[in-house]
């Protein structure tokens, strides 16, 4: 097993090295960001905007926080395309390779998800360094509260990378694209679903303030609820690697 993982990470090699540039821009634009904010260009403007009238404190907190969070997501999501993995697998033919090796399906699979696992633990590693330094910047948002958004947002590419393995060995080989692209459409049919009437009261103009009532559940949720998605994204991920299991036994040509 220990081999298949680092056979996976070498066909990550090449992401890796472009998520560490992206991860080095990412910390120093959120740092300028918040120094700009609490002392520079971004401090004045806001000020007068609150002066004029033109915005409330409220409301540039709100923004402020909004590109923190913003920050915040982009190391992890940069985790969640694992599709190299795939197709360097599929270049090297690596399923006939597989199968002569001495290891079960059951574990040939596990290491697969145990690669997209630990890409996520490595984006949740980097999310937890900036929080650290964010928090003790600013107060805006909270240490506590950047780590309950840790936790959604891993949760949530813990579900999306399972969902992907998951389509790979349901679609077969050559099909990467529509195994991206499908848990994309799940995620936002599911969202489209809880925020149904929401954002059907945001259409009808029949609640002005729909929107920033969505806002501030889907916040509120983050900082004080994030448990609730991890314990989902945790069952829906076994779920995934037990039926990722049963299709590989039945079919042939898979790694």
């Amino acid at each position: 097993m220990k081999g298949l993982l680092i056979k996976d990470f070498f066909c990550l090699k090449k992401q890796l090295i472009n998520y560490g540039f992206i991860i080095a821009g990412v910390i120093v634009i959120s740092v300028m960001f918040v120094l700009s904010y609490n002392f520079g260009n971004i401090h004045a403007g806001f000020t007068e905007m609150v002066d004029s009238g033109q915005n409330t404190g409220e409301s540039i907190t709100i923004i402020a926080s909004n590109a923190m969070l913003l920050f915040m997501l982009i190391p992890i999501a940069c985790t969640g395309d694992i599709t190299n993995l795939v197709i360097e697998d599929e270049k090297a033919s690596f399923y006939k390779v597989a199968s002569a090796l001495p290891v079960s399906v059951g574990r040939r699979v596990v290491c697969r998800f145990m690669a997209g696992y630990l890409f996520i633990v490595l984006g949740a590693a980097v999310d937890l360094i900036l929080s650290v330094i964010l928090s003790s910047l600013t107060d805006v948002i909270s240490l506590e509260k950047y780590c309950g958004v840790i936790i959604t947002f891993a949760s949530v590419m813990m579900v999306y990378i399972s969902l992907f393995i998951l389509f790979t060995y349901i679609l077969g080989k050559g099909k990467t694209t529509y195994a991206n692209i499908l848990p994309l459409l799940i995620g936002l049919l599911v969202c489209i679903c809880v925020s149904f009437n929401k954002i059907k009261a945001f259409l009808t103009d029949t609640d002005d303030n729909a929107l920033m009532d969505l806002y501030n559940r889907t916040t509120d949720f983050m900082f004080h609820r994030s448990y609730l998605l991890l314990t989902a994204a945790i069952i829906i991920s076994g779920g995934a690697y037990f039926t990722a299991v049963c299709i590989a036994k039945r079919k042939r040509g898979v790694a």
